[in-house]
């Protein structure tokens, strides 16, 4: 085997590996979605009051007036996806 077919399949070697191992399944993806996981998430959650909401609640519906003046409500929009963006000026 001469120098330069030694250093032709070193080259590829060096290309070829890391693409087999980027194309393998990663374990820790697996991991991630374990019931210990799910409990570790829940109890953190828990400890900043926060709670976890299993059921859909539904908006309660209010009625606004449009930059035109003209009166809506939010029922008049259901199915629909809605973008509520409140803000103020202190």
């Amino acid at each position: 085997m001469n120098y330069l077919s030694m250093l032709r399949n070193i080259i590829v070697l060096f290309f070829v590996v890391p693409v087999l191992f980027a194309c393998t399944e990663d374990r820790k993806a697996k991991v991630a979605g374990s019931s210990k996981d799910k409990d570790a998430i829940a109890s953190h959650m828990a400890s900043l009051n926060m709670q976890h909401i299993t059921e859909p609640t539904a908006a309660p519906d209010f009625e606004l007036a449009t930059v035109t003046g003209k009166k809506v409500r939010l029922s008049e929009y259901r199915g629909k996806a809605v973008l509520l963006s409140f803000w103020a000026t202190w």
